[in-house]
């Protein structure tokens, strides 16, 4: 019993912590996009500022890096409090404003930034679903309706939905994916809540047979 009302109110924690995400993880919410393109010298307009990549911030580094080893050469960061200060974020780029060159590794890329108010309901409604779930399981759990394992699989999945989103800019699953990944995790718990309800009332009927 004493596992139960554990598991019951870790899960609830989490829960909490889920529902709450348009509050506190709002700012997340906006984004600022780094796009790069392998050009020449001569491909530049001769305003654009041309940055090294070693004399970039940590984070700058960082951006471009993803920026250029991903498959479409696009990379987003969300949170404003993580945006490289050596770039402006617009909708209107020019020269300096939006648009850089910027050596790495003996090449030389075109570099636009831009911003963009992000879809903070899209994006966080995973996390609300996942924690009115989370929350509903947890209630049953200290009823006694829903076992300590079922329990602490979804809260575990709730942390694992925290690692996977906003604050560390959606490492492995876009939002859309992330939404996705939520409605498979609920059904495959109710499925698990309801094969362990229905196991042993099939054990018991077919005993008495």
């Amino acid at each position: 019993m004493m596992r139960r009302q554990a598991a019951a109110f870790a899960a609830a924690l989490v829960a909490l912590t889920l529902v709450g995400a348009p509050l506190t993880m709002a700012d997340w919410g906006e984004q600022a996009s780094l796009s790069v393109e392998r050009v020449d010298a001569g491909e530049l307009r001769e305003e654009t500022p041309v940055l090294r990549y070693g004399d970039l911030s940590a984070d700058a580094r960082s951006a471009v890096r993803r920026a250029i080893e991903s498959p479409d050469g696009h990379y987003t960061i969300y949170g404003t409090e993580d945006w490289p200060e050596e770039f402006l974020y617009s909708d209107h780029n020019a020269p300096g404003r939006g648009t850089y060159g910027v050596t790495y590794r003996g090449q030389l890329y075109r570099l636009d930034t831009y911003a963009s108010g992000g879809f903070v309901i899209v994006s966080l409604s995973p996390f609300v679903v996942y924690g009115l779930f989370l929350g509903w399981l947890a209630l049953r759990a200290s009823r006694g309706d829903v076992s300590a394992i079922v329990t602490t699989l979804a809260t575990a999945s709730g942390v694992a939905f925290h690692l996977l989103g906003p604050e560390f800019d959606f490492p492995l699953l876009a939002p859309g994916q992330l939404i996705r990944l939520a409605a498979v995790v609920i059904a495959a718990l109710v499925a698990l809540t309801l094969w362990r309800r229905i196991s042993p009332r099939a054990s018991r009927s077919r005993r008495r047979e």
